[in-house]
């Protein structure tokens, strides 16, 4: 009797147990919390200063990826293989910032072709893209072609002039408003960053306001009319080199003093020479300027200019990027390097004692390409303005300012 009392006892204390168990279990699972967005931020900054690449550490969500819902638009693998990818068009823009109560940042980005659109878990702060995605190039800069001027299109029904170089930038689109008869001076020069194609950026001679980029092999240089420039040392009266200014040739004569032309003859000069005189945006070393305002087919316009005296300049302008606030930023690799390279450039040195102008300043970012820049924290910055510097007699590497502002 009492062994049988026992028995039921067991089984009825293992009964028990499995219940409550089985209870426990399911009290954790309905326990089972989400993040949940606690506060939107907003971009402020430039469209274009928000193209991003997926590393490829983080998938692409529906919604934020810990918030209740969240489902798999890509996967890592995929986003993988969009950061590895050979075209622009696998290029993101990021358009939206959320923060998430664990204290997480997801931003919501869309691939250029707009294949892919989502949210992408992106670090612990909003003022740097980390974590699922880093900023990205979409261009490089290109040498400009010799000739600049007087350019035509090539077969306008094929070939047509983009608001940036086809697919670097989200929504890029078609430029209408030119006709195929008009002339185009190239102002700009760019390859695409992972195909390499070459693009011009033209600008409308008749209709100023029409300004965008085309594939190289889409325009033509003019055929035919050109003035022949020849820069001669004022000094020795020795010619020390040549150039051109090419013409449309239905024209019959061509104003060399123009800002187009003029900008042409001047970064012409020949190296270890500067302009003779650089009033009037250099035109006052031609030597005849009436002539060059109507210059004809075949006609040589004489440009002075005197050697550079390299002896008493600057070496090199060392610019110091720096953010409002007066601490540094620190440049990537590549960028130190193009900084560095442009400030040693002969056309940028001053005598030493004299002051270094703002102006000078911002034309070294400009030769660098350094107008907008990524940091190696990845925060982007955007050139904001220079100081008037005075440098000190003797020095030949006086260092100035560039003060950037934070795009976000």
């Amino acid at each position: 009797m009492k062994s049988s009392l026992k028995k039921s006892l067991y089984v009825g204390l293992a009964a028990v147990s499995v219940l409550a168990a089985s209870s426990l279990a399911a009290t954790t699972a309905s326990a089972k919390t989400y993040a949940y967005v606690t506060k939107p931020a907003y971009f402020t900054s430039a469209p274009e200063s928000r193209n991003v690449v997926p590393t490829g550490q983080n998938a692409l969500y529906s919604k934020p990826g810990t918030v209740k819902g969240a489902r798999v638009i890509a996967s890592k693998t995929t986003m993988g293989n969009l950061a590895n990818s050979k075209k622009s068009s696998d290029f993101f823009r990021a358009y939206s910032i959320v923060s998430t109560n664990r204290g997480s940042v997801y931003y919501k980005v869309v691939s250029f072709d707009g294949n892919y659109r989502g949210w992408v878990y992106g670090g612990k702060s909003t003022k740097a893209f980390a974590g699922g995605i880093t900023p990205a190039t979409t261009t490089k800069s290109a040498t400009m072609p010799g000739t600049t001027t007087g350019y035509t299109i090539v077969n306008a029904a094929k070939n047509t002039i983009w608001t940036a170089p086809k697919n670097t930038q989200y929504k890029a689109a078609k430029i209408s408003g030119f006709d195929s008869s008009d002339t185009f001076t190239v102002t700009g020069a760019a390859t695409k960053a992972r195909e390499g194609s070459l693009y011009y950026q033209v600008k409308d001679d008749q209709k100023p306001s029409v300004t965008g980029w085309i594939y190289y092999t889409g325009v033509q240089a003019p055929q035919g009319n050109s003035v022949k420039v020849s820069y001669v040392d004022k000094d020795s009266n020795n010619q020390v080199g040549t150039g051109s200014v090419p013409f449309d040739k239905s024209a019959t004569t061509v104003n060399v003093t123009d800002t187009a032309n003029l900008n042409s003859v001047v970064n012409g000069v020949p190296s270890g020479y500067v302009p003779y005189d650089n009033d009037n945006g250099g035109a006052a070393s031609i030597a005849d300027r009436s002539a060059a305002a109507t210059a004809k087919n075949g006609d040589t316009v004489v440009y002075y200019v005197k050697a550079a005296d390299t002896a008493n300049l600057t070496t090199s302008i060392n610019v110091q990027p720096e953010k409002s606030d007066g601490s540094s930023i620190e440049l990537k690799s590549q960028d130190q390097a193009a900084l560095d390279a442009s400030a040693k450039k002969t056309k940028f040195q001053v005598k030493p004692g004299d002051t270094i102008t703002a102006n000078n300043v911002a034309n070294i970012i400009n030769d660098a390409n350094l107008r907008t820049i990524v940091a190696n924290d990845g925060t982007t910055y955007v050139f904001d303005h220079a100081a008037d510097t005075p440098s000190a007699a003797g020095n030949a590497t006086p260092s100035v300012r560039a003060y950037y502002r934070a795009t976000f």
